[in-house]
């Protein structure tokens, strides 16, 4: 049996149990991140390239499978990132028992898993944009949540998948026709220029990032982190993907009129506009919910500048941010959730204002995620900001101090932040934290805190990753 059948089925069959227990939370949160903790651990404990037995069967995790005339294989690069998807989706889970993003999160958690998984998984890669798609046809539902009023942030990032569609489904075209003039270049320059759009428009540097905003100021906080989670995590494996299968993509640029813009280039910009902007934006916002979407994309376009690095940077740089931003994401994503729900779905700060003085553990765990989401000292996002900006500082430092900028912009916010929250409380009738928000806030202050004080907490998941990534190149 292949590995691939085993990632496809286990959850959907449990997503089923989940739907049909989804009137009782207590039960449906358990099986849901019970459900998510076993993926994770069978993904990190498989070796890709041995049989293991699974319920009595031998699986070859390796196996391709063929299903609905396309085929699967899930390669250690994907098992990798599945498996991380996985433990951020147990964590959601069990942020979401105590503080709800509506009762078809559970199960559809884990059929948005499944559909990642394929996404991963499909053969040839040029069609794994059209399954991205369907992963947000179905988020959609999740996100909106029978919400009532706007539906940009559950239709918005739609659209950037769309449009990548044709240019990959092209590029794969271009790429079929090489062998019928092999001497001729044309064809593979054709295709290198139309995935690279259509990388360009998955990954959404600023300032395509539009619809990641949209989705981080409307969506559920928790459903909204782990899709801002997982999103990225499959287009930096796509572009990994790519880059081994067709290494002439490390070279390709975007116009024959601009021979020197190429992907990297644009993403190394792209990314320090994003982080910026954020930055800048973040420091004058009123709405603890907004300043959260432009920590996440700080974070995010931190990541980016990882990516268009090149030579002088490497995936495991590019690893550590993202998964610093996964955990700092997945805490004050908890910590917003608890706020928003407290202050009647209205977080700017006049709705906001002293509720710190009665959710002091929620408050400290929205606000120590999104420093680290600003790779500020103290933090788990600090070592990966500080690997960027030495990185940045070797060659260029107005580079650094662009992204240090819109880092300080953010610790802004932040201050404005916690000046709003441990105002004069307006309902004096508020309660006070139950011990089960102050454990899960305190058990994400630990995993904030803890790889700050103890790095070599990440010496074990960036071995795997340099060990799942060890065919791709340094960058582009």
């Amino acid at each position: 049996m292949s590995g691939v059948v085993v990632i496809f089925t286990l959850p959907l069959l449990a997503a089923l149990l989940v739907y049909l227990l989804r009137r009782w939370p207590l039960p449906s949160t358990v099986l849901a991140g019970l459900a998510a903790l076993t993926l994770g651990w069978l993904l990190w404990r498989w070796p890709n390239d041995e049989a293991v037995r699974f319920l009595g069967r031998v699986v070859r995790v390796d196996a391709p499978v063929v299903l609905l005339d396309q085929t699967f294989v899930l390669d250690a690069a994907a098992q990798w990132v599945l498996g991380w998807l996985a433990l951020a989706l147990a964590g959601v889970y069990l942020g979401a028992w105590r503080a709800a993003q509506g009762r078809t999160f559970f199960p559809f958690g884990l059929v948005l898993w499944s559909l990642f998984a394929a996404a991963l998984t499909i053969r040839p890669l040029w069609l794994a944009p059209i399954l991205l798609t369907v992963v947000m046809v179905v988020a959609t539902f999740v996100i909106q949540a029978g919400r009532q009023g706007s539906t940009r942030g559950a239709l918005r990032p739609l659209w950037l998948p769309v449009l990548a569609i044709p240019l990959f489904l092209m590029a794969a075209w271009y790429v079929g026709q090489t062998p019928l003039d092999p001497e001729s270049s044309l064809t593979l320059r054709t295709a290198g220029q139309l995935a690279s759009v259509g990388l360009l428009l998955l990954l959404a540097p600023w300032p395509l990032h539009g619809p990641a905003f949209s989705l981080g100021e409307e969506g559920p906080p928790l459903v909204t982190a782990w899709l801002l989670i997982a999103l990225p995590a499959a287009a930096v494996t796509l572009l990994q993907g790519l880059l081994v299968q067709f290494e002439w993509l490390q070279g390709a640029v975007l116009s024959y009129a601009l021979p020197t813009v190429r992907l990297a280039e644009l993403l190394l910009y792209g990314g320090m506009a994003t982080c910026l902007w954020a930055g800048l934006a973040g420091a004058v916002q009123t709405n603890v919910n907004r300043l959260w979407s432009y920590a996440s994309l700080f974070a995010y376009g931190a990541v980016l500048i990882a990516l268009g690095l090149g030579a002088r940077g490497s995936w495991a740089l590019v690893w550590l941010l993202l998964i610093a931003r996964g955990v700092a994401m997945v805490v004050s994503a908890y910590g917003l959730a608890v706020i928003r729900q407290r202050a009647g779905g209205q977080t700017d700060f006049t709705h906001v204002q002293g509720l710190g003085t009665r959710l002091p553990w929620a408050s400290a765990a929205f606000l120590l995620g999104t420093l680290s989401l600003a790779g500020m000292p103290l933090t788990a996002g600090f070592a990966g900001q500080w690997a960027l900006m030495q990185a940045l500082g070797s060659t260029d430092w107005l580079q650094a101090v662009v992204v240090l900028a819109g880092a300080v912009g953010l610790a802004v916010g932040v201050i404005r932040s916690l000046s709003a929250l441990l105002g004069p409380l307006r309902n004096l009738l508020l309660e006070r934290e139950d011990r089960i928000i102050i454990v899960l806030a305190g058990l994400g202050l630990l995993a904030i805190l803890l790889p700050a004080f103890y790095p070599t907490v990440w010496q074990k998941p960036l071995s795997a990753v340099v060990a799942a990534f060890s065919s791709v190149a340094g960058g582009l």
